[in-house]
């Protein structure tokens, strides 16, 4: 109870759980992010000019998609949580909210397993000056998302199996799931040229070679991504564990549509978070389809982020 104590006035008081001693060598993560850039560039520009169907993106979606392009080819830097459509669409700062998903966690896990997890293999440079805050509550808040599907499924995110996310952010959700134990095959379908941006960070935060585009796959490759060209970039894709928190019901229906006719890649858990008035489908419409086709459900109120639910189901 003393340690639980103490844990929530670290919280409380803004505690930093960024530890040196689980962060990459600034040195080596900086040639690190160097070669994967490049990398990403080039493979960047033996893809182009393909682009992505319009079907499979709002609107609102393509315009951020155009504008982040220049930024990956000319500007991106270690700083890129700054960028302002990275840090308006892939990253949550949200103080309030942070408090409340750190003292959920609390009653779980110490301060120093936080630190652990959150700090885990990442790039000492990508959290210097404002972009330090950021991460460290996005990091959170992809912790708090597995440890809500730990205590729902009474699982560990470790004994998973294969993992299918849509969405993905900048990669950062798959770092946590590694920390947290999970070392099986990480696959991330995004858009262009999110792809790109993954591929930077898990490269630098990961061995390179645990790291690929779907079409350069090798063995040894961990965490594959596979940028959402059209309908047939989800073909052949497989896992045990679906998951998508708010990319999903971010994306049009006909995504929606090709994910669930996918079977959801049959996995036999989903973890889902959406906004009530933000989806594709109708209301009710996803839960009904699921216990039809054997899905056991559980859908629970974010209490602290209104409107917005988490959805954990199992086969």
């Amino acid at each position: 109870m003393k340690n639980l104590i103490m844990d929530i006035k670290h919280i409380l008081s803004g505690y930093n759980f960024f530890n040196d001693k689980y962060l990459r060598n600034i040195d080596f993560a900086r040639e690190s992010f160097a070669a994967a850039l490049k990398k990403a560039r080039q493979y960047y520009d033996g893809k182009s000019p393909i682009k992505t169907s319009p079907e499979l993106v709002h609107d609102s979606w393509m315009k951020n998609i155009e504008a982040l392009v220049p930024y990956f080819k000319f500007r991106m830097n270690e700083n890129f949580l700054l960028d302002e459509i990275i840090n308006g669409t892939m990253v949550f700062t949200d103080k309030k909210v942070n408090i409340k998903e750190l003292q959920n966690l609390s009653s779980v896990i110490s301060a120093g397993t936080i630190a652990k997890i959150v700090s885990g293999k990442l790039n000492k440079a990508f959290i210097e000056g404002k972009s330090k805050k950021a991460a460290m509550i996005n990091s959170v808040h992809h912790l708090h998302h597995l440890f809500q599907f730990e205590q729902t499924a009474k699982q560990r995110i470790e004994f998973s199996g294969d993992i299918v996310e849509f969405g993905g952010g900048y990669g950062n959700l798959a770092r946590i799931a590694n920390n947290m134990g999970h070392h099986r095959n990480y696959l991330i379908i995004h858009l262009l040229p999110l792809s790109f941006i993954q591929y930077v960070f898990l490269a630098t935060v990961f061995d390179e070679k645990e790291v690929a585009f779907a079409d350069q796959a090798t063995d040894g490759a961990k965490f594959i991504l596979h940028p959402l060209f059209g309908s047939d970039t989800m073909n052949g894709l497989s896992c045990d564990l679906f998951i998508s928190t708010w990319a999903l019901s971010e994306s049009p229906r006909k995504v929606y549509e090709l994910v669930a006719g996918c079977d959801w890649f049959g996995a036999k858990q989903l973890l889902m978070a959406y906004n009530y008035a933000w989806k594709p489908w109708q209301d009710g419409e996803l839960e009904a389809s699921l216990e039809n086709n054997g899905w056991s459900i559980k859908k629970q109120p974010i209490s602290f982020l209104p409107g917005n639910f988490y959805l954990f189901s199992t086969r």
